[in-house]
């Protein structure tokens, strides 16, 4: 090889290690749930960072690119938009009275315009944070196959250290934390959330099982799953345990169906496991807490905060400056509610009918790629993985996490690429890569 050969091989290889060391730490450090930690800024420069310099070698401009940089544009536009003073005639079509500009009852103060947005420093920390996962996903699409295929042992590092680390705090008599090093409590894993590390577990199943199957690897894979039930059951997540044993009877299925009745009877058990999953999960949510302060509450009030603010909407990050303006008297306790627990209804408040349209494109871009690799078994499988986080965030909030916002985004790079991860394709890579 030229000197020129070596230092092009080098740049790719420097792409490719930046960006799978920021999937890594986020996974083992991005856990945490609370708004504007310290933690979570670096993460975000970390990864901004790594695909800016990732995408400077970046030689051609790929379908999913396109995909990401739509997204990412939407996205920014209506957060910019957000922060853009408006008339206030403007602003009162669809915004109740009450969250209007207050002139504090002084009739000598005059507002002539405003932002959409109750709090522009909220929003603008909701944005960066929104577009830090789509950022790194137009990055990951620009790399070529053979170095994508080396982003995945990053991920399983990052997953495989989160089950080692509840496995030892579930075998200490003593809690074990790292609140003080990360700035938020560590509950399992490395997630201060029970229910968003079960997020991560059920939804890297299938890639479990696939990689297991495809790869002559199916007793690693039957062992893993087996540590992973039981510190799923460890973790006391039902949703986590239910999901989990749905993903892994449809990915099955999925490797071993073939033809039309096998790809029906798919997508007919897909459709079970949504309606049967969310059901479940609402269930549990219920349970979980005072049957008057449950899921359906939240969501139910913040429906009712979206009716008159649907146009709009008050702000990327605003939400728990809305909901007490809804919420019931009887409803109000000492813990106070700072997500809807269902992150639809929480941006379609937080974003009005801009962020519908956001999520309408998504749901087409899925239902496309869909078609077109139905017949892929890591596509199909990775669909799937895709599918379980957004059914979770129904009834919880796991996509405010760095950890599975990242996880999602390595998800979607997998599904809308065109990746072949075969024994048969990454031989023929590594043959090409040595001659």
């Amino acid at each position: 090889m030229t000197g020129q050969e070596v230092a092009s091989l080098k740049a790719i290889r420097g792409r490719r290690s930046i960006l799978g060391f920021c999937l890594l730490a986020c996974l083992l450090v991005g856990g945490a749930t609370q708004r504007a930690i310290m933690v979570d800024a670096i993460l975000q420069i970390l990864i901004i960072a790594g695909s800016a310099y990732a995408l400077m070698g970046a030689q051609h401009l790929s379908k999913a690119m396109r995909a990401g940089i739509i997204i990412f544009s939407l996205t920014l536009a209506v957060g910019v938009f957000q922060l853009i003073p408006l008339p206030l005639f403007l602003i009162d079509i669809g915004r109740l009275d009450s969250l209007l500009p207050f002139t504090g009852g002084d009739p000598s103060v005059t507002v002539d315009a405003a932002p959409i947005s109750l709090s522009l420093s909220r929003t603008i920390q909701a944005i960066i944070f929104g577009l830090t996962p789509v950022v790194f996903f137009i990055a990951a699409a620009s790399l070529s196959q053979e170095k994508f295929a080396t982003l995945l042992p990053f991920f399983v590092i990052g997953l495989v250290c989160n089950l080692i680390a509840a496995g030892l705090q579930y075998s200490f008599s003593s809690e074990v934390t790292l609140s003080d090093l990360l700035g938020y409590r560590v509950m399992v894993g490395m997630f201060a959330n029970v229910n968003h590390f079960s997020t991560l577990v059920f939804a890297s199943l299938p890639l479990i099982i696939y990689f297991g199957f495809f790869h002559d690897r199916a007793l690693i894979a039957v062992l893993l799953l087996a540590l992973t039930f039981l510190i799923l059951l460890a973790a006391g997540s039902r949703a986590g345990i239910l999901l989990g044993l749905g993903v892994v009877a449809i990915s099955i299925g999925s490797l071993l169906w073939r033809g039309r009745i096998g790809t029906l009877a798919m997508v007919i058990l897909l459709i079970l496991l949504i309606v049967y999953g969310y059901g479940a999960l609402v269930q549990i949510g219920s349970q979980q807490l005072d049957a008057d302060f449950g899921r359906r509450e939240f969501a139910l009030t913040t429906w009712q905060a979206i009716q008159d603010n649907w146009l709009w909407g008050t702000g990327f990050g605003t939400f728990d400056l809305v909901y007490p303006t809804y919420e019931k008297p009887q409803m109000i306790y000492a813990s106070y509610v700072n997500h809807a627990h269902n992150d639809f209804l929480e941006l379609l408040l937080e974003g009005g009918v801009a962020t519908a349209m956001i999520f309408a494109i998504y749901a087409i871009m899925l239902i496309v790629r869909a078609a077109r690799v139905y017949n892929r078994p890591l596509q199909r499988l990775v669909l799937l993985s895709i599918l379980v986080i957004l059914l979770h965030s129904l009834v919880d909030y796991p996509l405010r996490t760095m950890a599975i916002a990242m996880t999602f985004a390595f998800f979607n790079v997998l599904f809308f690429c065109d990746f072949d991860l075969t024994p048969q394709a990454m031989e023929r890579r590594e043959e090409k890569t040595y001659q």
